[in-house]
């Protein structure tokens, strides 16, 4: 194993950093993207819409689906076919991040969802 030059070495990122900072955002909200597919493809199922593949699947969303969002509630409504199927309610609310030592912490709520 070769030992790398102190030169070489990738620089360590600091929590105050604004690319750990950037990190942390880009990984967050791709789980949150995820998560919030995920709930909408089990409304579907939950209205009786299954897909044998991706493509079939966003191919109905592109042809049937629609979201209302109502900004000063803070919540959107998804629609198949007209028919409500899903509810989130994006209000986020988050603490102060506490520090200890080098680990941040942070609780963040990042609304609610209810199937209809």
């Amino acid at each position: 194993m070769k030992k790398q030059n102190k030169d070489t070495q990738a620089p360590e990122l600091s929590t105050n950093s604004p690319l750990f900072i950037d990190s942390v955002i880009g990984r967050l909200s791709s789980e949150l993207n995820k998560k919030l597919e995920d709930y909408i493809i089990e409304g579907l199922k939950r209205k009786g819409f299954e897909f044998e593949n991706r493509l079939e699947l966003e191919t109905f969303i592109k042809n049937n689906c629609r979201c209302e969002d109502t900004p000063h509630k803070k919540e959107r409504v998804y629609f198949a076919n007209d028919t409500p199927f899903f509810l989130h309610k994006y209000e986020i609310e988050m603490t102060n991040p506490i520090t200890l030592d080098w680990d941040v912490k942070m609780c963040t709520n990042y609304g609610s969802y209810a199937y209809l």
